[in-house]
């Protein structure tokens, strides 16, 4: 079949939305409820909620079926997602098959995807039945769980990304969607998100103080916020393929913004900068000025900090006259799904030529700017350019533009100015501690530095800790081991570059973890499912969202930059790699890190990723790894500015995936495609390359695709092949960025290598990277 492929810099149309929440389980049904200022907060029926301070949320009842066919493992956000899809992809009157895959991506974000079935595998687990649950329910607790799902559906082989930077996860995953498709990484990109309301979420909101005793009423003097749940799904594609194929453009996107308030864990920076710096580089990149935003769908969760801080720097930016409302106060905070069912909720009623209103706000909020809060008696506009605010734990802050009812001069957008990438710093901990320099020698002994636990019949290569005794690094002694890792790493990787990411807009770090803190979400799920739910732990619950090692790495370092985080630390470091090139940052730090507990082990041998070691497994892994990894990244054009030191240039990058649910094919197609897609944008032929610093361990045929895949693009003489994983322990979310991390302090000036495999989520990676310095 000859497949369409549109050409050139193209912006970004939103042809299909499909939303699944309890106010409507499509859109029509969500119009019309918001319409007639309707709203689905009640009493909470699917489990005890009256222990809390409020037990309303909108979620749905109890026993509550979404009607669709779907694996009975999969999570309850991945078939919400799914029943949005497929609501998005109709509207959208676009048939997939006439699309070449590899330019189909996904993009999706939420901050807890996975959790319902994260739950359910800590009971098991606690009550001594883990070996009971199936490998595919373990795999459901994924954040990425439902990125997989939707990929298979799509069969998408672009880029699959899974943000989750807590709140403002799915705001950022449309901005980064409507990038691919500005890049022409992509012809079309399915994007959104979805979160769940469960008894572990309420608990720990609960344990904030942050649940409001009655509905939600952002603004209002009634403080504090209500839970949501659902989905959203919006289809991108080019401006050129919405011609080739006529497709009806509901809106366009014109830019997307997000920074760092590197302030608190939970709490925003109360002068609001951080939220206005989102907003700033979000204008700017859609070449739009405050004077031309129509309407603004605030992040408005109802929370004493939040609202005061937003609505500070709102009225900096836009003065008082600019329509302002949160629609929160309709279905709830609806978490990392907030973004893409508020895009959905705004443009849903703009068709109507009305406004999304702010439900019960009769009076402002001491500490609230005076702003032009939309009423239901006066929400009638006819809107053209709008703002999408979200911002979540970690200071994480996202802000999208959009345009709807008119049009822009052009549907071209100008090209972005690319500059090479190169790598300025380096950083890796693991069981050995600080191994970046000593990392070339234990390569080439293959030293194997974990260690047997007869008691567990695992072998793990953990990490002694130092104490943290730094002005930067004091204040994070109590947090999670995987997250000091981490902090360890960038500190190495920084070295005496600290100021050139301290408090500049231009410096960004980027997190790529699989799993959030094991240790912290161990002891924060004990004291929900062993103890009282009302007195869930209020210090371990922040630590148990992906975002929080990227949070704490921006606050112990103030990086007030780009601040997210990707689901695996391949897609992190090539989204890094991104934002350099295209110069949306002079520069970047990656950071991911692994921390193993007993319980971990048992988890990852159940889903079949790791070996025992009398087990006779050799396509699993053979012990896991505690491990932190930094590297930092910078425009060529930068360094070179000021004189600074260059450890290697990356080349040429590629990820993706093969269309199958959270797993691999043993073909090893999709890392040959990644592969020669690295080397033909590095222009180098594969018989140019010196070594291959290798991630071949992990679940499922990761090692027999990865041999078939090596077979496929190095026919010639044999390439020297490290593993790192063999040496220092699988690191199931920081293994590709060791792998890359190990690769530039082994590559010879002058000399090609790649770091390359598969990520524990099925992700294959290839980083193409000369040696310098």
């Amino acid at each position: 079949m000859k497949h369409i492929k549109a050409t050139g810099t193209s912006a970004a149309h939103i042809v299909g939305m499909g939303v699944y929440c309890p106010l409507g389980q499509n859109c029509a049904l969500l119009e019309e409820a918001m319409l007639s200022g309707q709203d689905s907060i009640a009493p909470v029926e699917a489990f005890d909620a009256s222990v809390f301070l409020s037990k309303q949320a909108s979620a749905f009842p109890k026993n509550f079926k979404v009607e669709l066919e779907a694996a009975d493992w999969m999570d309850r956000a991945t078939l919400f997602t799914i029943a949005a899809y497929n609501e998005a992809l109709a509207q959208a009157g676009l048939d997939l098959t006439e699309i070449a895959p590899e330019r189909i991506s996904v993009c999706l974000g939420s901050s807890h995807a996975g959790l319902v079935s994260t739950e359910d595998v800590a009971v098991k687990t606690f009550n001594g039945e883990l070996e009971t649950v199936d490998p595919k329910t373990i795999a459901a607790t994924l954040v990425s769980s439902s990125t997989s799902v939707i990929k298979r559906l799509c069969g998408a082989k672009g880029r699959m990304l899974t943000i989750s930077s807590a709140c403002a996860s799915s705001n950022s995953a449309i901005g980064v969607a409507a990038e691919l498709i500005r890049t022409d990484q992509a012809d079309v990109v399915v994007a959104g998100g979805a979160d769940t309301v469960s008894v572990s979420v309420m608990a720990g909101f609960n344990a904030l103080r942050a649940l409001a005793p009655e509905k939600t009423a952002p603004f209002s003097p009634q403080i504090g916020l209500s839970l949501g749940e659902g989905a959203g799904i919006v289809v991108l594609v080019s401006d050129r393929l919405r011609a080739q194929l006529n497709l009806a453009s509901l809106a366009q996107v014109l830019g997307y913004g997000l920074s760092g308030d590197a302030h608190h864990a939970t709490s925003p920076d109360q002068d609001g900068a951080g939220a206005e710096n989102a907003m700033r580089s979000a204008l700017n990149n859609a070449d739009v000025t405050p004077t031309q935003i129509s309407y603004i769908n605030a992040h408005g969760t109802g929370t004493e900090a939040n609202d005061g801080a937003e609505t500070r720097a709102l009225k900096r930016m836009f003065g008082s006259d600019v329509p302002v409302s949160s629609t929160k106060s309709y279905y709830g905070h609806t978490l990392g799904a907030s973004g893409v069912i508020e895009t959905i909720s705004t443009l849903l009623l703009a068709r109507d030529n009305k406004l999304p209103a702010n439900l019960r706000l009769e009076d402002v909020r001491k500490g609230c700017e005076p702003l032009n809060y939309v009423t239901l008696a006066d929400n009638s506009a006819t809107p053209q350019k709008l703002l999408i605010n979200n911002f979540g734990f970690g200071g994480n802050n996202s802000s999208l533009v959009l345009e709807v009812n008119g049009k822009t001069a052009s549907n071209e957008v100008p090209a972005y100015t690319e500059d090479d990438v190169v790598i300025t710093g380096i950083g890796l901990q693991t069981c050995v501690g600080d191994t970046k320099d000593a990392s070339p020698e234990h390569l080439k002994s293959q030293q194997c530095f974990a260690e047997l636990n007869e008691e567990t019949g695992f072998t793990s290569a953990l990490s002694n800790i130092p104490r943290f005794t730094s002005k930067e690094l004091r204040p994070f002694a109590r947090t999670a081991r995987s997250t000091k890792l981490a902090l360890l790493a960038l500190n190495d990787a920084l070295g005496d570059e600290h100021d050139l990411y301290a408090e500049n807009l231009r410096s960004g770090i980027i997190s790529g973890v699989v799993f959030g803190a094991q240790k912290p979400t161990e002891k924060y799920l004990e004291s929900v499912f062993l103890g009282n739910p009302a007195l869930a732990n209020a210090h371990f619950f922040p630590m148990i969202t992906l975002n929080a090692t990227g949070g704490a790495a921006s606050l112990a370092f103030q990086i007030k930059g780009f601040t997210t985080t990707v689901s695996g630390s391949a897609s992190a470091a090539a989204y890094a790699a991104d934002l350099v090139k295209y110069q949306r940052q002079d520069r970047a730090a990656v950071v991911s890190c692994d921390e193993i507990t007993p319980a971990l082990e048992r988890i990852y041998h159940q889903a079949g990723v790791v070996a025992q070691a009398a087990e006779k497994r050799p396509g699993r892994a053979q012990s896991l790894g505690e491990v932190g990894a930094a590297i930092t990244l910078e425009r060529r054009s930068e360094v070179d500015a000021r004189g600074g030191q260059v450890q290697g240039k990356l080349k040429g990058w590629a990820v993706s995936q093969d269309p199958v649910d959270i797993s691999l094919q043993r073909d090893g197609e999709a890392l040959a495609r990644v592969l020669n897609e690295a080397l033909s944008t590095a222009r180098i032929a594969a018989d140019k390359i010196h070594q291959i610093t290798l991630l071949d361990q992990g679940p499922g045929a990761t090692k027999a695709a990865c041999s078939k895949a090596l077979a496929k693009v190095f026919s010639g003489e044999p390439i020297q092949i490290y593993r790192p994983d063999q040496v220092y322990g699988y690191g199931p979310s920081s293994g590709p960025l060791m792998a890359l991390n190990c690769a530039v302090a082994n590559t010879p000036n002058g000399k090609v290598s790649i770091a390359a495999g598969y990520d524990v989520v099925g992700e294959a990676f290839a980083f193409v990277l000369e040696g310098e310095g």
